[in-house]
């Protein structure tokens, strides 16, 4: 039997799924998936469980299906709007709900691990001290990273367990179950702009194009978290979370027009959302044209997330020196995992092989 049960909170989002299979993967784990809905598709050894976090009766009810849990990674969000603040009391409350609803069944908790990312340094408000460090001072603008760290803190005290935080950048993943995916959003850019006859223009700004940016792939991620929430070494520690690399569109932007068989157009700086919103009969002739699974237009990309993206031209840059110096040492290039990434969309017939 396995001597440790992981539950995952937001086991149907991209991170909350990777971390679901590497415990699969890793053995000897009794993997328990949190949602508000039962995902399209399960991945095989995966208990699912529907809760809705944001209520305390849910949480209850759901406690006796979490009896023995020793670990929680809890990568679960409220609901929001992309451009818009995420709902800090929401957020912490379901973080607050689900310990009750755990400690309520008096289970051996070891470690509860937090998905959070780099707004905790303000990466979205402007200009910002780089590289980022884990110790670098919270913003003035408040952001629910900072309660749900403060509550874990707190809550780790007084119930002997140990707990650790993440910080990614721009997770990036091969899954089509969401549309924000700077991957997926880049592959339908590219492939509507050339049914257009176009070329492969930047849709952001200038400074953007020339600064130093970042991803994460989300497998590393995930293992990344497999690691910090079993290290002795990490408990009460927070660590950043990137492939290692840095990267400047203005190198890497000719290679995807390239992938995509496209000319390298000029910098255009255009608002994707305002762009793309009345592009759907065009994809709709994509799909026809190339017998591409017949995916809902919206489902291709969250364009508000690619102006997110494209727009800073500021650099954003994590140190993981940290990481590192814990021992943990995996890293990836990010332009091949990229072009990866656009492969398997081919793979799955949902961007034209050509």
């Amino acid at each position: 039997m396995p001597n440790k049960v992981g539950v995952v909170a937001g086991a149907t989002g991209v991170v909350g799924a990777r971390v679901a299979e590497a415990l699969v993967a890793a053995g000897g784990w009794r993997v328990i998936g949190l949602s508000r809905r039962m995902p399209a598709t399960c991945i095989a050894g995966v208990e699912y469980l529907s809760v809705d976090l944001s209520g305390r009766a849910s949480c209850g009810e759901a406690a006796g299906a979490l009896q023995g849990a020793t670990h929680l990674f809890y990568a679960a969000r409220y609901p929001f709007i992309t451009g818009q603040a995420e709902d800090t009391a929401a957020n912490t409350a379901m973080l607050r709900n689900l310990l009750d609803a755990l400690e309520q069944m008096h289970n051996p908790l070891a470690h509860v691990h937090l998905v959070h990312g780099t707004k905790y340094y303000g990466v979205h408000l402007g200009r910002h001290p780089t590289p980022a460090r884990e110790d670098d001072p919270r913003c003035l603008q408040n952001n629910f990273y900072y309660e749900q760290e403060d509550l874990v803190r707190t809550r780790a005290t007084a119930g002997g367990w140990r707990w650790s935080v993440s910080r990614p950048h721009c997770v990036c993943d091969t899954s089509l179950a969401t549309p924000r995916s700077l991957p997926l959003t880049i592959a339908t850019y590219a492939t509507i702009s050339k049914q257009l006859g176009l070329p492969l223009c930047f849709p952001g700004t200038q400074g953007n194009y020339s600064a130093l940016y970042q991803c994460t792939d989300a497998r590393l991620l995930a293992r990344a978290i497999l690691w910090m929430s079993t290290d002795i070494g990490c408990a009460n520690e927070a660590f950043n979370v990137t492939n290692g690399d840095l990267f400047r569109w203005e190198n890497i932007w000719p290679d995807i027009a390239r992938y995509f068989h496209m000319a390298t157009g000029p910098v255009r700086t255009v608002s994707l959302a305002s762009l793309m919103a009345d592009k759907a009969p065009v994809w709709r002739d994509i799909v026809a044209d190339h017998k591409l699974e017949d995916r809902p237009y919206d489902s291709m990309a969250l364009w508000s997330y690619g102006d997110g993206v494209f727009t800073p031209d500021w650099d954003m840059i994590s140190s993981t020196t940290k990481l590192r110096q814990h021992g943990f040492h995996d890293v990836i290039d990010t332009p091949t995992m990229l072009f990866e990434q656009f492969d398997s969309f081919r793979r799955a017939n949902v961007i034209p092989k050509n």
